[in-house]
């Protein structure tokens, strides 16, 4: 069997930024094209290598799940261990989806294609006409799961910044139309904080007869939140009024905290 260099490494590089692609939409990860683009380069320089060097399977395997860590760590890196975890693991279960699904194509193509391009003494004619076909549907795919996956009105990322006891604290949040928290007393808008953030952590200690009660109705039953009002609050650039309230959740789709649409 002829294998080509610049087909297996097209195909691994499209494999590889689809993946991160999927990756990114499904876990609202914060990242850029350039950054998916130099890990999906990586990983696909690593597919031809990996076939031309590397001989022992075992070795193979290892050095293979090495390199997804690095290139999850390139496209997403995060200090958070847990969500820097789970986008690796995310990864491996979309890479290994799409393989099987791309191996079932590859099948297909084979028997569509080899009795046409039998004729055809070149066999780069065939390799080519193939490799076209899986590469155009691969980006008929990504835009499906674009569409599906995306909403630019409602997925959108913003960093927050937040005084409160003479400490500053930095976070990224997610945009959530949904969130229509107010606080009762005031109107005012509440953003909502993971408690296993280090702000979320040192609000919950603060003294109850300082906190606002805010009340809360949705899927998992009515509740009641403890919010503070913060020295200054900012959405981006834009400085906010709003209530900060920590809330028993361990992130936001991977994001810190939640902030209502109307403050961004």
């Amino acid at each position: 069997m002829t294998l080509y260099a610049d087909i297996l490494f097209a195909i691994n590089f499209s494999m590889d930024f689809l993946s991160l692609f999927l990756c990114s939409i499904i876990l609202h990860k914060k990242t850029t094209k350039l950054r998916m683009l130099i890990a999906s380069v990586i990983g696909a320089i690593y597919g031809v290598l990996d076939v031309i060097f590397i001989r022992k399977e075992i070795l193979s395997i290892v050095i293979c799940i090495l390199m997804s860590i690095i290139i999850c760590a390139i496209a997403f890196f995060e200090k958070n261990l847990k969500r820097m975890l789970l986008s690796i693991f995310v990864y491996w279960g979309i890479s290994a989806t799409l393989g099987g699904l791309m191996s079932l194509l590859y099948s297909f193509l084979n028997r569509i294609f080899l009795d046409f391009l039998a004729e055809y003494p070149v066999k780069s004619v065939y390799n080519g006409a193939r490799f076209f076909l899986i590469v155009s549907i691969t980006a008929i795919v990504s835009i499906f799961f674009s569409k599906i996956f995306t909403n630019k009105k409602d997925i959108k990322a913003t960093e927050v910044t937040i005084e409160y006891g003479g400490e500053k604290y930095k976070i990224t949040a997610l945009c959530d139309s949904g969130n229509m928290l107010t606080d009762p007393l005031s109107g005012k808008p509440v953003v909502l904080v993971s408690k296993k953030t280090r702000l979320g952590n040192k609000l919950e200690k603060v003294d109850d007869k300082f906190k606002r009660y805010i009340p809360y109705n949705d899927v998992s039953g009515k509740g009641m939140l403890k919010g503070i009002v913060p020295q200054k609050i900012k959405v981006g650039e834009n400085l906010v009024d709003a209530i900060v309230a920590p809330i028993n959740k361990d992130d936001f789709a991977s994001y810190e905290a939640l902030v209502p649409q109307t403050l961004v």
